[in-house]
């Protein structure tokens, strides 16, 4: 039968237009497919810290001012020192290297040095700089040469040049969509009803997938997190949308409807559950986007479009898939394997009393331990299961030697005494390791002199093996040159100039033929200025100079911390504009201070947000903070867990997997709670209420639970980047902590408050052809009824109808409308016309009225829905018992047609 539903039209011109949109889909996913390619994928999280922090202002002025060469550390094991010399002279002969570093005794250069810093303990440190940056091709040329010429040691290279941890992440990602794909057809077969759902789930999550990830690049960036787990956790987070709409499906046709018809039925039923289902997931996500660290932004807008996408293509191209298997659909039906579990309602029911209390101990504790959970914020100190080719090469240097971490204090350009004060502080500090600066380069047969120093005439004559007199003539033409007269009144001889100044313009003017230098002085100004050239690209700009250097000890922490601190307060010291200390300690310590912003700020928000969905999705006031308590709770637990293993975690997963678990794990809640209100009002019997709840949301939290759950795992133990891991495994024991809370606890606290949900229900007014709480009386006469109503009818009747009623109507109306039928004659009639919105349970549960002189009726005494017979009614009479069977079937056909949560289906009501 036609209806003039909105919903019921929009979904019959989807399903009339399928082809249409089939095909529509088929050409954006080609074009998506196309598109991925072109995403670009970013591998450093300290680009996503926010504009005011020094880490992100100083990373971009490097990236701007300076050139950054590769380097790289090769340690080889097992081998004498001979051996490891030989290696070394042999790596200076690959084209791309500057220089190679081990000691040499017979190299004037290591005079300062130690053996031991170079080996020991049978193992040998070679450490590598590249003549370019990190991706160019010589440097990925010279790389991969240096790999090949040490892979007959026992060797392990620790490097970023040839480091792409994007790929090797998807990789694993490739192998984990296997797995959680094997993973999600099981539980499918186990749960579902037909084969061949599974192929059209498969189908529908492909297209929504590629859509989503092709989609990407209108964003330009995205994180390597964020490329890496948006496709798990789309599949994770939004499979339920399409099993809710093939059940849908399933239902409608059991109850007879050609399958054109039950589709277009079923789509306008799941248009509207789906989209409230997906509220509570993006609120989650949203408030990721409020981050400060604006890699939850990045995330959050991802994941978010995720979601979007598999609801569009639940809503447009699954339904072409249905029909196009709907024979397939009725020849593979198959038995619902999964099993009743009414005794552990039983068993839930008779320990209300025990394990709220138990409970409430659990997460008084597990709120104090998560506090306290140890937190990491540099990602190559986190460590999961499997380790990366870069970790395991960073380890193996740091049992015998210490890589350290590179750290650059960048200054105001110009003041060449103030960077060597600078830079002679810091060979002060013990902790402070292999300086590099244009102030530090030594000059002279004795390297008595630095780069920057400034020299006499004579003194550069020394340096540059140069006559004295020609030095005198290069002095004078340069002061005459620079207009700098002050140097002949005090007299050349004294004038003094700095030799990085005086090699530029003795380079400048041999270019232009003004100076008539020999052939071996041209040349040695020339390789003197290259490489004066190589260093200023490193270390000097238009505006700013830079001093590198290698900080031993950890990467973060408070003792790191605190030197940081104490070198940037002494360079900060020479210099009245602002300098920058950026390195991988500064990052972390900008992170953590972020962290503690973003960690109040997401828990705030998340509860906020599913809160108010909550509160209008049940029009109570009591139950969102049931459910809140419950989740939050499961959080707590969570991440309460690192703090009593002393495993440091790394903080992203706690800011994503706690917004996560809130937003997507709150659906279980729902389920129970919407069933509970319904069937308590229904039963009139908490205990029945509680067990009938737990077995009809059991297979809806066992489908979408283990399927969220198995993936957090699965991404946790298949992944090598120890970042991505410990998310998988934050997510996957929050999930099944959620999961246990939700099936234990929840409703053993609804059992509890029950005396208090009625009295904190509210009604939200509605649209005009609601006639909420109107009176209606009258004889012989014919009504149509479309809402739940409560009132006599030869008894007492509550609920929702289909159907015809003639006699005496004495109803009230406590949602819907109603109306008198034209020309009615002698007759009475009530009822539904198909295929109209019939409400949802909580509907039914929160407005019946308890104040009309029908309390106990109203309370759900009065039908004995196991029985079949009415109470407190005539029992004298066969018409009043076929109409409380007709009652109870009706609101068996509500619990079951109502949509109850964004997750009920798998359930026979």
């Amino acid at each position: 039968m036609e209806n003039n539903n909105i919903m019921y039209n929009i979904s019959r011109i989807i399903v009339d237009g399928r082809q249409a949109f089939f095909v529509l889909f088929i050409i954006a996913a080609i074009f998506c497919a196309t598109q991925i390619s072109k995403v670009e994928v970013e591998d450093d999280i300290s680009q996503y810290l926010p504009e005011d922090t020094e880490t992100r202002q100083g990373v971009d002025i490097m990236d701007n001012e300076f050139e950054t060469h590769g380097t790289a550390k090769v340690l080889l094991a097992n081998i004498t020192y001979e051996r490891a010399l030989s290696v070394a002279k042999g790596l200076k002969n690959i084209d791309g290297l500057d220089r190679v570093q081990f000691y040499d005794a017979e190299d004037s250069d290591y005079d300062d040095d130690e053996l031991n810093d170079y080996y020991r303990d049978s193992a040998a440190l070679i450490t590598i700089t590249f003549d370019e940056e990190e991706k160019t091709d010589l440097s990925q040329k010279a790389i991969a040469e240096v790999r090949s010429f040490v892979q007959d040691y026992d060797n392990y290279v620790y490097t970023t040049v040839d480091l792409d941890e994007s790929a090797e992440l998807m990789k694993d990602i490739r192998f984990i969509l296997g797995l959680v794909a094997i993973i999600i057809v099981g539980v499918l077969l186990f749960t579902s009803s037909t084969y061949a759902e599974v192929p059209i789930f498969i189908l529908t999550f492909g297209m929504a997938a590629v859509l989503n990830k092709g989609t990407n690049y209108i964003f330009g960036t995205i994180s390597y997190i964020s490329n890496a787990v948006d496709a798990i956790l789309q599949l994770a987070l939004a499979i339920d949308y399409a099993i809710i709409l093939f059940h849908r499906y399933m239902e409608e046709r059991d109850n007879g409807l050609p399958p054109r018809d039950a589709m277009v039925t079923a789509l306008a039923k799941a248009i509207v559950e789906i989209s409230s289902s997906s509220l509570t997931t993006i609120s989650g996500l949203i408030a990721l986007v409020f981050m400060h660290f604006k890699i939850g932004q990045d995330l959050g807008l991802v994941l978010c479009k995720a979601i979007i996408f598999s609801m569009l293509t639940v809503f447009f191209f699954m339904p072409a898939l249905i029909m196009m298997f709907r024979n397939a659909i009725e020849k593979s039906r198959h038995k619902n394997f999964v099993p009743s579990i009414n005794h552990f309602g039983k068993l839930i029911y008779h320990t209300r009393f025990i394990i709220p209390v138990l409970f409430l101990g659990v997460i008084v504790i597990a709120s104090n331990y998560s506090s306290r959970c140890p937190y990491i914020f540099d990602t190559y100190t986190a460590r999961g299961p499997l380790k990366t080719p870069y970790i395991e090469a960073k380890d193996r240097i740091d049992e015998t030697f210490e890589t350290g971490n590179n750290v650059a204090i960048i200054l105001p350009k110009g003041d060449y005494a103030k960077e060597a004060a600078i830079i002679a502080d810091l060979k002060g500090r013990d902790y402070i390791d292999t300086i590099l600066a244009l102030a530090n380069v030594e000059v002279g047969d004795e390297e008595e002199y630095i780069l920057t120093d400034s020299l006499n005439p004579r003194e550069f004559a020394d340096v540059a093996s140069i006559d004295a007199g020609l030095s005198k003539l290069l002095y004078t033409a340069y002061a005459q040159d620079k207009e700098i007269y002050g140097a002949f009144i005090d007299g050349i001889d004294e004038y003094r100039i700095p030799v990085i100044d005086l090699i530029d313009f003795i380079y400048d003017k041999k270019e232009q033929g003004a100076f008539n230098l020999s052939a071996k002085q041209s040349q040695d100004i020339t390789d003197i200025h290259d490489d004066i050239t190589t260093a200023r690209k490193q270390l000097e700009s238009e505006d700013y100079s830079r001093i590198i250097f290698v900080l031993n000890g950890p990467a973060e922490g408070e003792e790191t911390y605190g030197r940081i601190a104490e070198i940037r307060e002494m360079a900060q010291s020479y210099y009245k504009e602002r300098i920058y200390v950026v390195g991988e300690p500064t990052s972390n310590f900008d992170l953590s201070s972020s962290f503690n912003m973003d960690n109040t700020l997401i828990s705030v928000l998340t509860a906020l947000f599913v809160g108010i969905i909550l509160l209008f999705t049940f029009q109570s006031v009591s139950l969102p903070f049931i459910l809140l308590i419950t989740i939050q709770g499961s959080i707590w637990i969570n991440f309460s867990i690192p703090y009593l293993q002393n495993k440091p975690l790394f903080f992203l997963c706690y800011l994503i997997v706690s917004s996560i678990q809130m937003g997507a794990t709150i659906d279980y809640a729902i389920v129970i709670t919407n069933r509970y209100v319904y069937l308590r009002k229904e039963l009139g019997d908490k205990k029945s209420a509680i067990i009938r709840s737990l077995n009809e949301a059991f297979p809806t939290i066992l489908t979408s639970g283990s399927i969220l759950t198995a993936s957090g795992f699965i991404v946790a133990n298949f992944t090598s980047n120890a970042t991505i891991s410990q998310l998988g495994t934050a997510l996957g024991r929050g999930t099944l902590t959620s999961i246990l809370l939700v099936m234990l606890v929840l409703p053993q606290l609804l059992c509890i408050f029950d005396f208090i949900l009625d009295r904190t229900f509210f009604r939200i007014g509605g649209s005009p052809s609601q006639n909420d709480g109107n009176a209606i009386k009258e004889q012989q006469t014919v009504v149509i009824v479309n809402g739940l109503i409560n009132g006599r009818f030869n008894g007492y009747l509550i609920g929702e109808f289909r159907g015809t009623m003639r006699g005496d109507v004495d109803l009230r109306i406590r949602r819907g409308s109603a109306r008198k039928q034209e020309g009615a004659d002698g007759s009475i009639s009530t009822g539904f016309e198909d295929n109209m919105n019939t409400g949802s349970e909580e509907d039914s549960a929160a407005f019946i009225d308890e104040s009309d002189g029908h309390k106990d009726a109203m309370a759900g005494n009065m039908i004995d829905t196991h029985a079949g017979t009415p109470k407190d009614t005539p029992t004298d009479t066969e018409e009043m018992e076929n109409t409380a069977e007709d009652i109870a079937a009706a609101a068996s056909e509500t619990a079951t047609a109502s949509p109850s949560s964004s997750l009920d289906r798998h359930t026979d009501a």
